[in-house]
């Protein structure tokens, strides 16, 4: 299969968990937030599956052309989240929610992998011809979408979700740190790019941190949670480097 081809198909694969992904995790903020006292979500009519509410187009454009992407952010008001601990809730609210839909693809992905007889062992998605197939395939990448949302968010780097659940139990303890972080964000987000986007073509894909982060989790939990010593082939995340591959 082309590169171009791959691309596509990978994207068609994943679009459905993605979406569902990012609708849920923005919502899980809102919740939280809403939970915890502030109105802020209901005023800005965030309490809804509804992805135009939800859902960036900047940031799910981003998720098919570079692998990493995100929904509209939520952005609760802190004079009714006084303390670190609603605070921290509402940033992990997120995270926790992908993974939540994970668990629900992988629950979705059994039932059918048991009542359709597919073997996981071997399945290629791109090979996929038949309707059953095709569910199987959009159901896998769901769940690994959703891991990777999982891991991307809970990253401690500046602006994401993981970093400010640390920021909001650690600040008063080492604010020099998250000070420091916080002046020299994008100094953090070069060095980063470069371990997780250039390291891995240099190295003709010998060395990949985000593969072994994402794709490794998401295969770690099939083998031993859902289908026991089954490796299952995930598509990995969609990115224009497919494009040149062959």
């Amino acid at each position: 299969m082309s590169g171009a081809l791959s691309y596509l198909v990978t994207i068609l694969y994943t679009l459905p968990g993605a979406l569902v992904g990012l609708v849920v995790h923005e919502l899980a903020h809102s919740a939280i937030a809403l939970r915890a006292g502030d109105p802020t979500p209901r005023r800005q009519h965030r309490m809804t599956l509804d992805p135009r509410r939800q859902v960036d187009a900047f940031g799910f454009a981003s998720l098919f052309i570079t692998g990493f992407g995100w929904g509209r952010p939520v952005h609760p008001d802190p004079r009714y989240l006084r303390t670190a601990g609603q605070r921290a809730a509402v940033a992990a609210a997120g995270p926790v929610a992908n993974l939540v839909v994970a668990a629900v693809f992988a629950v979705t992905l059994r039932l059918e992998l048991v009542t359709s007889g597919i073997d996981l062992n071997g399945f290629s998605t791109l090979a996929s011809r038949t309707a059953t197939g095709i569910l199987v395939g959009v159901l896998l990448q769901g769940f690994f979408i959703n891991v990777a949302l999982f891991i991307y968010n809970a990253l401690p780097l500046p602006g994401l979700d993981g970093y400010r659940v640390v920021r909001e139990l650690l600040f008063t303890h080492t604010p020099r740190i998250f000070l420091w972080l916080e002046a020299n964000r994008y100094v953090v987000y070069a060095a980063v790019i470069l371990v997780v986007v250039v390291l891995p073509e240099l190295t003709n894909h010998a060395i990949n941190p985000l593969a072994a982060a994402t794709v490794g989790t998401a295969t770690l939990i099939v083998d031993h949670a859902l289908i026991p010593g089954v490796t299952p082939i995930f598509l990995g995340l969609p990115n224009l480097f497919q494009l040149v591959g062959s």
